[in-house]
């Protein structure tokens, strides 16, 4: 009989380490465009059993006479055995068996349930994990989907505000035609009038009184119309 045969390799390991757990991430809720995204907790990553909880399920004690699987693996690895050559090895179990009442039989028929065990486990958690990643894949499905809708309403937002922008400036753009053209008819008629100012206010209506009164310009006497008479005299 081989010793690979008799001790897998699996069982040099620490039996009683727990796998390493997962980790789920987070996930962001998104229901409307115009609500906040609500954080909430995904599902909690599974716990998975020890090696012991595993075999206690499958229902798997220790054998009576004390020299199960893994008392012989805790005997190979401990000091006085580990460093000995393989045959040595071999004839000190058989000897331990020997002395316990045990036989080899036993022996890997303990060893063959806990494998079965192990496996059985591993498959079920396989199998878990297959549904939970399809589970959450179609939960992509849907979360890529809202993205999408989202994107679109905000970018018709976007291009609503950009088009109103547009509108105001069109707005602008032709008042400013429009007041351009108000603009050079004023300067036409500034133009126009520029050349001929207008007299002084009151000038005209000052002129006209004192003709009529017979009085120069700050207050003078202004000579009136001479007669035929007047000048013979003045002869």
């Amino acid at each position: 009989m081989q010793p690979k045969r008799l001790f897998p390799n699996f069982w040099r390991s620490q039996h009683k380490t727990d796998a390493p757990t997962q980790v789920a991430p987070k996930e962001i809720a998104v229901n409307k465009p115009n609500s906040h995204p609500v954080e909430h907790v995904s599902d909690p990553p599974a716990r998975l059993l020890s090696y012991d909880d595993i075999y206690h399920a499958a229902g798997i004690m220790d054998p009576r006479s004390g020299y199960g699987i893994r008392k012989v693996v805790e005997m190979l690895n401990s000091e006085r055995i580990r460093d000995l050559a393989e045959d040595i090895k071999r004839a000190s179990v058989l000897m331990a068996l020997d002395a316990a009442g045990a036989s080899v039989g036993d022996l890997l028929q303990d060893a063959t349930r806990r494998q079965q065990a192990l496996n059985t486990y591993e498959d079920g958690q396989r199998k878990q994990l297959e549904e939970f990643e399809t589970r959450k894949a179609h939960e992509n499905t849907q979360i890529e989907a809202e993205m999408q809708r989202i994107t679109a309403h905000y970018a018709e937002r976007i291009q609503q505000n950009k088009d109103e922008a547009t509108k105001h400036k069109e707005a602008l753009h032709n008042w400013q035609m429009a007041k351009q053209h108000e603009s050079q008819r004023i300067s036409e008629v500034i133009e126009l009038c520029g050349g001929q100012p207008a007299p002084a206010a009151g000038t005209e209506t000052m002129a006209a009184a004192a003709g009529a009164s017979g009085l120069g310009t700050a207050g003078s006497a202004t000579p009136g119309p001479s007669m035929p008479g007047d000048a013979s005299k003045r002869s």
